[in-house]
């Protein structure tokens, strides 16, 4: 079955089917953005932008940094528990204290634990967030999972530790 659609999907993408008939679902869902875009063309897209914006070694740099510890997991739990926690969007995480755990899929790996100091604006955790939002800005419908983070009106928001 799995190859089966494999080679569909191939036949779809060596035809430049239109995204209309190739991935129905995604137009349904962002009309404006993918009405006329065909399979091939939109593949031609993503990889320039793979090329271009680097979102690897984004995500790579997250994980080589490690951020300081303003508490423990625990004492961020606790806080998260108790209600003293707030949803803040990346533009305003410089200098907060995530309140969870931030880990993209994949690797599956946090680039940020509780109690730990998202650092300065130009720190390489928020670049990441960033670069996914700026993502999903240009290819709505195929952003990554991030645990942790969620996607409000296209921009990420983490729970952080009231101040």
């Amino acid at each position: 079955t799995l190859l089966t659609n494999l080679l569909a999907f191939k036949r779809a993408y060596d035809s430049n089917r239109p995204l209309t008939e190739a991935l129905p679902e995604i137009v349904a869902q962002y009309p404006d953005r993918y009405r006329n875009v065909r399979l091939r063309d939109l593949g031609d897209e993503l990889f320039e932008y793979l090329r271009r914006d680097r979102p690897g070694d984004l995500l790579n740099a997250a994980f080589k940094d490690v951020p300081d510890a303003d508490m423990t997991p625990r004492e961020a739990y606790e806080r998260l528990v108790a209600g003293e926690v707030e949803s803040v969007p990346v533009d305003e995480l410089a200098g907060r204290t995530a309140a969870n755990a931030v880990m993209p899929y994949p690797p599956g790996i946090p680039m940020l634990m509780s109690g730990e100091n998202f650092g300065s604006a130009d720190s390489p955790q928020i670049g990441y967030l960033r670069g996914m939002q700026n993502r999903e800005h240009q290819f709505p419908g195929f952003a990554g999972v991030i645990e942790g983070a969620e996607l409000k009106e296209g921009t990420y928001h983490v729970l952080c530790v009231k101040t």
